[in-house]
């Protein structure tokens, strides 16, 4: 992986979790995208549960749905955020894509521990 890619991930991770610390409503919200996003990227494992993998497919659906409710539902999450989605589901993307995935979910956990 290289530098430049982590260093976007986490420039665009900074910019998304940018959230005043003042508004507990946002900070909720954002919350519930950075739980999706862990949910999204959790690694597979061989012995792993069929609730973890649905888990796992859930989130991702409701990052990357472009119709129906989840769709909605998504766009409003983010809203309630204060981020735009489409930033938020081209930043999925590449955190899904790129294998930095381990990195990111660091970094949210992070996030969410100084909050």
């Amino acid at each position: 992986m290289s530098s430049k890619i982590t260093v976007d991930l986490t420039e665009t991770l900074e910019s998304i979790s940018d959230t005043p610390s003042g508004d507990p409503h946002k900070l909720l919200f954002m919350a519930v995208i950075f739980q999706a996003m862990l949910d999204a990227t959790k690694p597979e494992t061989d012995n792993e549960s069929a609730e973890a993998v649905l888990e796992r497919g859930r989130a991702r659906s409701w990052l990357f749905a472009q119709v129906g409710v989840t769709a909605t539902d998504f766009v409003t999450i983010c809203d309630l955020a204060g981020v735009d989605f489409n930033q938020v589901r081209h930043f999925a993307h590449q955190v899904i894509n790129t294998g930095e995935s381990t990195f990111i979910r660091r970094k949210i956990n992070a996030i969410l521990n100084h909050s």
